[in-house]
């Protein structure tokens, strides 16, 4: 029956389809005898088209103006919100997934989706640096954006995303000589962990320490963007906790270089930021003209800003120390495969000891992949979420969803 009535029940699903959206798209606009006025947002490089169309439809008879979201009077006291329409080519799919799962970002700030893609797989692949192991998560994750009938699906770009870090875990394997475990089959383009341990450790600091100040930049342009010159100088990832910050590196790095601090970068640099956070609220008051008023009084003012300042100092060398991460989870993964050669070689001098050993180097490399791939997904995400979005993130934006069609569907046709 299904088959007979084909082209007619196709044709009143689209004709239901149709009045549907005629029904919602009434609850957008406002009437009279002669006339419709509506409102709604579009995309800015839609603007001619959408003017085209309209006056197409209406033949001439129709007055479109458009305007932008900084002239709205709700948009201008918060009152309205601006939608967010993430638009990037089809690689940085999966990682504005991964951006949505924490917020979507409000419409005058920073959008971190093509930085999130360079710094996770970085990370991710310094982690899980191997040539084999990556050359199965690539094949695993074909198979998953394959096997997806939607190729928008989560699914799918799951998928994606693990193609990707495959290919970024066979870089680096490439570079620390590891092909499934064995550091003696292809010779190493860069260094073997385990015979630069310290070094290793410093390349995660310094390669921290960037991102860090990465995100301060942008903290610090999005503070500029929507004009909050306060927490452009006096905020966590501010103006003045950046030249804290950066002077603290420098002076670290002297003092581990066996050299003397120089004592002016200690008190310009360090000393005279946490001098205008202490005076902040006096700073605010002159420059608001304005009586000062210490909420709580004198003393628990200077309490909280002291509080204040020591939560700074061990926020930033916390998010600092945390990047030590990068290299301690690459140095694991090539423990596990010590653990794993030491088992195969005990059991080599039994009978069937060959066997046994290629079933425990089977085994060993599907649990390596299994688990560390999923834990060192998870610290890179932690990483970027805490350390990175952490300084400069501002959420609360709300998903661009255009009235349409293809919008009233929840599944594929």
């Amino acid at each position: 029956m299904r088959d007979e009535n084909l082209s007619k029940i196709t044709e009143y699903y689209r004709s239901l389809r149709v009045a549907a959206l005629l029904l919602k798209f009434k609850n957008y606009l406002k009437r009279t005898k002669k006339t419709y006025i509506f409102t709604g947002w579009i995309p800015a490089n839609e603007r001619k088209n959408v003017e085209r169309e309209i006056m197409s439809a209406a033949k001439g008879r129709a007055i479109v103006e458009v305007h932008a979201p900084e002239e709205i009077a709700g948009v201008q006291v918060g009152r309205v919100k601006v939608p967010v329409l993430l638009k990037h080519p089809a690689f940085f799919k999966p990682f504005e997934m991964l951006l949505s799962s924490y917020g979507l970002p409000d419409y005058k700030v920073i959008d971190p989706t093509l930085f999130m893609a360079i710094t996770f797989l970085f990370m991710f692949g310094m982690m899980f640096g191997d040539v084999g192991h990556g050359a199965v998560l690539v094949a695993m994750g074909w198979l998953l954006h394959h096997r997806a009938q939607n190729k928008a699906s989560t699914m799918a770009l799951f998928g994606k995303l693990a193609m990707y870090c495959g290919s970024s875990s066979i870089v680096f394997g490439f570079l620390f000589g590891s092909l499934f475990g064995l550091e003696d089959t292809i010779p190493h383009l860069w260094l073997k962990p385990m015979n630069n341990v310290m070094y290793f450790f410093k390349v995660a600091i310094y390669y921290g320490i960037g991102v860090i100040m990465l995100g301060i930049a942008f903290n610090l342009i999005n503070s500029i963007r929507t004009r909050n010159f306060k927490a452009l100088v006096f905020d966590h990832a501010g103006l003045l906790v950046a030249i804290m910050y950066w002077a603290g590196i420098v002076a670290v790095s002297v003092f581990l270089s066996n050299e003397p601090v120089p004592l002016k970068l200690l008190l310009y640099a360090i000393g005279i930021p946490i001098l205008l956070i202490f005076l902040r609220e006096p700073i605010l008051a002159v420059i608001g003209h304005r009586k000062v008023h210490f909420e709580g009084g004198l003393g628990m003012y200077i309490f909280e800003s002291l509080i204040e300042i020591v939560e700074i100092f061990t926020g930033y060398l916390a998010n600092t120390v945390s990047f030590i991460r990068v290299a301690a989870f690459s140095l694991a993964h090539v423990g596990l495969f010590i653990a794993v050669f030491s088992l195969a070689e005990m059991v080599q001098g039994v009978s069937g000891g060959a066997i046994y050993a290629g079933l425990i180097h089977v085994l060993g490399n599907i649990g390596i992949i299994a688990l560390e791939g999923l834990i060192v997904s998870i610290q890179a995400i932690r990483l970027e979420y805490y350390e990175f979005f952490g300084k400069f993130f501002v959420s609360g934006g709300v998903a661009y969803k255009p009235l349409g069609l293809s919008a009233q569907l929840n599944r594929e046709e």
